[in-house]
């Protein structure tokens, strides 16, 4: 892992000082936003399961936790790296004419405040949160006094609104900046919902990684046919509501019918990207609607992985649509080696530091598995 992170950060040099290759920085952000999204979902997973009380989920708390911190570094430093060396690109509508008259708060200075702010306002709230549920384990490891669970446990409780507060802000930030504002003079207060959930959907179906590396590793004691199907079902609610948060955003730009809102949906739907807009629908819909119908497809795990990659795929297309065919009508992504070297370096470098910090703490909530509610 460490190796492939290290060969795509030197790609990343190696773009910035060719003359004849650059990066593609709307793709790269693109792997940045899929990945910043998904890992983010994590501490949001664990915070909704504590405010509804749910049993099932406990198994997974901790490692959800720590992907969501391994993902911090890169965030910011993605971030900085986008607004330095891209934003020329991507936020081309912060260089406006002075007839256009856009409102203060749209311009360099502030993108950098709000995006950044909100980025260190989630990690910041979310170290304080995984920390506070960390303790009670790693005290009672070193054997000093317990600590009082039930004081812990109301803590967390009240603490998840807020955690999940604080992704909805830093998200609603990113999908403004990263994708509506590209799109002139397009207002929208349904898509950073489906942004944000689009998020949490890739996030909750990834979690059956974790249930596969850990079923490895101890022989599947606290991932069992429970937990699977129990994360099936929940799949199934999310399906229909990113179905409906996608048509509620569609429905009101068709309806509208106003050129500048419409091209680029006709650009996703038809011609060069109609392949790519139809494989989101199919992993994202199609697909784990009508196969989670069946208990037994719920209960495998083969299966699950399945339907979990395909909607990852789907939610990464999803992101993709939203930015690249803005900027081009035929673009083709991983077109070069670079591009791919590039993802392929950020997930690496994700999953090196996931696992450096699962194996310097607990694994396993004990503490919150050890309790019923």
């Amino acid at each position: 892992m460490i190796v492939i992170f290290l060969v795509g950060v030197g790609s990343f040099l190696y773009g910035l000082s060719s003359e004849v290759i650059q990066p593609d920085f709307a793709l790269f952000t693109v792997s940045f936003l899929f990945l910043l999204g998904v890992s983010q979902t994590g501490v949001v997973f664990t915070a909704v399961l504590r405010l509804v009380e749910s049993n099932w989920g406990k198994p997974w708390y901790r490692l959800a936790e720590l992907s969501t911190l391994a993902f911090f570094p890169f965030a910011i430093l993605g971030f900085l790296l986008i607004y330095f060396f891209g934003r020329d690109e991507l936020f081309y509508w912060l260089d406006a004419t002075p007839e256009e008259h856009l409102s203060p708060w749209l311009n360099y200075r502030w993108l950098l405040i709000r995006d950044l702010g909100g980025l260190l306002l989630f990690y910041g709230l979310a170290i304080a949160y995984v920390r506070k549920g960390l303790r009670p384990d790693v005290v009672n490891d070193d054997g000093a006094p317990p600590i009082d669970c039930d004081k812990v446990e109301k803590e967390l409780y009240l603490f998840s609104p807020i955690m999940i507060g604080a992704f909805i802000v830093c998200n609603t930030f990113l999908a403004w900046d990263f994708a509506m504002m590209i799109i002139p003079h397009w207002h929208s207060t349904v898509f950073p919902i489906h942004y944000w959930f689009g998020n949490v959907f890739a996030g909750t179906a990834a979690m059956i990684v974790i249930a596969v590396v850990m079923r490895n590793e101890d022989g599947g004691s606290k991932f069992g046919p429970e937990q699977i199907k129990s994360l099936g079902m929940l799949l199934t609610g999310f399906t229909l509501l990113w179905l409906y948060f996608f048509w509620a955003q569609f429905f009101v730009i068709w309806f509208g019918n106003l050129p500048n809102e419409t091209e680029p949906i006709w650009r996703q739907m038809y011609g060069h990207y109609s392949p790519y807009f139809w494989t989101m629908i199919t992993g994202c819909f199609f697909v784990p609607f009508v196969a989670l119908l069946f208990a037994i497809v719920k209960r495998s795990v083969l299966a699950m992985c399945i339907i979990a990659f395909g909607i990852n795929l789907g939610i990464w297309i999803n992101k993709y649509l939203m930015i690249v065919p803005v900027f081009s009508p035929d673009n083709r992504p991983f077109d070069h080696w670079i591009d791919i070297a590039l993802a392929l370096g950020l997930l690496a470098g994700f999953l090196a530091t996931v696992m450096i910090l699962a194996g310097r703490v607990p694994k396993y909530s004990a503490w919150e598995m050890s309790r019923k509610t």
